[in-house]
């Protein structure tokens, strides 16, 4: 089995999952966005850790700046910012004022932590738009409804399994396919580095060691992400729906937490990537479909 390793992360987790001009999947949400945008929208990208927020909006800036002629020519710029970075956020306060600038704003948790910015200091461009992308704390300031700008909510999540398989080598099988689904589940990051990680092995995959090392590499991103719950009530939920092995009925998890629903505890869960939803038989379901972070957490957090 060969591969090209351009299109695939670095193991590095200050890393965006794709580079620009290397975009896989989502391409639907990538329109919808653009068509928003160019309408004078702005929009809040939300999503847990290496979900792909940055690699999303590096790639809308790469469709509006770079995508050819014939579009460059009716679409505005963009310019990409990353609010946690001194050098970004000092050039984005020396820029000449552009009205027909997008905007693009990453890693917005630091305007609502406490950090050294604030959402004071993001001078919006008159009659422009803007994308503020963040993780949880910024997800909830948008959901609060305090933000004296309107925002569209638009919520990331793991990928469709159609989604991931853009990203399969034309080598592997069907079985193969399969396995590396079964152990990465559809999530970006972990998908992406499995799927790295197997195809390096060449046709002698040993697949204990390949299990044993990744737990290892991404114990830091694991840990990231369960760092991220805040209630007993979010691990509660988590570790039923790691258990039950299988898409289980949101109903069927509240009642096991004796809730009459479990609707924003799943939003959040999903949001963050741990968990995903999807209509199953004309059935909503839940399922934890990474069996190297259900086994990383079973073996770590919930013990």
């Amino acid at each position: 089995m060969s591969i090209s390793t351009e299109q695939f992360p670095s193991a590095d987790p200050g890393a965006p999952v794709f580079r620009p001009g290397a975009f896989k999947g989502r391409e639907g949400l990538v329109r919808n966005m653009l068509r928003r945008l160019e309408r004078g929208e702005s929009l809040s990208l939300v999503g847990g850790p290496k979900l792909g927020k940055t690699s999303l909006l590096l790639h809308l800036a790469w469709q509006l700046n770079h995508a050819g002629p014939s579009a460059k020519s009716t679409r505005p710029s963009a310019l990409y910012v990353d609010v946690a970075d001194e050098g970004d956020w000092k050039r984005f306060h020396s820029r000449p004022p552009n009205p027909y600038t997008i905007l693009l704003l990453d890693n917005c948790d630091r305007l609502v932590e406490g950090e050294a910015r604030s959402l004071s200091d993001i001078d919006l461009l008159p009659g422009g738009s803007t994308v503020f992308a963040g993780g949880r704390a910024w997800r909830e300031v948008v959901r609060g409804g305090d933000l004296p700008h309107t925002l569209k909510l638009i919520p990331l999540a793991v990928f469709l399994e159609k989604e991931a398989q853009q990203l399969f080598s034309p080598d592997l099988s069907t079985e193969q396919q399969t396995t590396v689904l079964t152990y990465a589940g559809t999530h970006p990051y972990i998908f992406k580095l499995f799927l790295t990680a197997f195809l390096s092995e060449g046709p002698n995959v040993r697949m204990e060691q390949i299990v044993r090392n990744l737990k290892l590499t991404l114990s830091s991103f694991f840990q990231d992400c369960v760092n991220q719950l805040r209630e007993p009530l979010e691990h509660q939920v988590l570790t039923y729906v790691i258990e039950a092995e299988k898409p289980v009925n949101p109903r069927e998890v509240a009642r096991a937490v004796g809730l009459p629903t479990i609707k924003p505890v799943a939003d959040t869960l999903c949001a963050l990537g741990m968990v995903s939803r999807w209509i199953r038989d004309e059935e909503a379901t839940l399922s934890a479909g990474s069996r190297l972070f259900n086994e990383w957490y079973w073996e770590t957090v919930a013990s």
